[in-house]
């Protein structure tokens, strides 16, 4: 989800989406800020991402690897019943564009189906975070998940079936032209490394998909909770090891941010160049 504000003007002007974070006892780390995607713009990797892993101890990225197509399934029963029949028509057809097996989808949770059906349909399986998981193996370095998979999809999986639904209906609604604009608008913030606008743009979407209320409690959840969480892992692990630390480029940016919260924290940041 590609999920998840305001920062200071000094802040604002920052640009950057990889990071080099020296800790106050010396050590040297690294931040990059990625988002989900096998787009081509953003997959090439210049040699400095590869160095800068070989010279990390583990690679941290925001959920443990594997063990979690468990937490992605209704118990018990299906979205059958809860569809109409044009609602069902749109879910086969998005499960055939996805390609997905219907079987399967129809006993996803509604929240994680409304993400995916949100986004286009991902050329190959080789996104960013599959890339750096893959070049950590390669390098024989750890990999080591922030969240489990219970406590990565807990706020989601939070909400009731009827909110749940509510996405998952929400983005039934929205038109292929839709659903790509909001993706290029996204990928453009990215591409400008422009960390608060990539931020904005990605909960103004999100939003989009929630009533208000009930967006302003997930956001707290989803993005202030979760980013202490992160930076409480970051600090406490940076004493003893080097860390090459790979999260949501969205969860970077803003007071509550990671960059601003490591920089309380006594780190000194400077960004660094990921990709031409």
């Amino acid at each position: 989800m590609l999920l998840l504000n305001l920062s200071s003007n000094v802040h604002a002007r920052e640009l950057g989406l990889f990071w080099k974070l020296n800790a106050p006892n010396g050590s040297t780390h690294y931040l990059f800020g990625t988002i989900h995607s096998d787009d081509n713009k953003i997959v090439n990797f210049l040699p400095i991402i590869k160095k800068s892993l070989n010279a990390s101890d583990l690679l941290l990225v925001e959920i443990t690897p594997g063990g979690h197509s468990q937490n992605l399934f209704l118990k018990d029963y299906s979205l059958v019943p809860f569809l109409n029949e044009l609602e069902l028509s749109q879910v086969r057809m998005l499960s055939e564009f996805h390609v997905m097996f219907f079987e399967n989808v129809i006993r996803m949770k509604p929240w994680l189906l409304a993400i995916i059906f949100d986004s286009p349909r991902p050329h190959t399986e080789f996104n960013q975070d599959y890339l750096l998981m893959a070049m950590a193996a390669e390098l024989d370095k750890e990999v080591l998940g922030i969240e489990s998979s219970q406590e990565h999809f807990a706020t989601m999986d939070s909400l009731s079936l009827d909110e749940q639904l509510m996405m998952l209906r929400a983005v039934l609604k929205k038109t292929e032209k839709e659903k790509i604009s909001d993706y290029n608008l996204l990928m453009k913030d990215y591409l400008s490394s422009n960390l608060d606008q990539v931020r904005k743009t990605d909960e103004r979407l999100t939003s989009k998909l929630l009533t208000k209320v009930l967006w302003a409690k997930v956001k707290v959840q989803l993005m202030d909770e979760r980013n202490k969480k992160m930076v409480a892992k970051i600090n406490a692990l940076s004493i003893d090891k080097q860390l090459f630390i790979a999260v949501g480029a969205s969860h970077l940016s803003g007071q509550d941010g990671l960059i601003n919260q490591l920089r309380k924290l006594g780190f000194k940041i400077s960004p660094l160049k990921a990709f031409d």
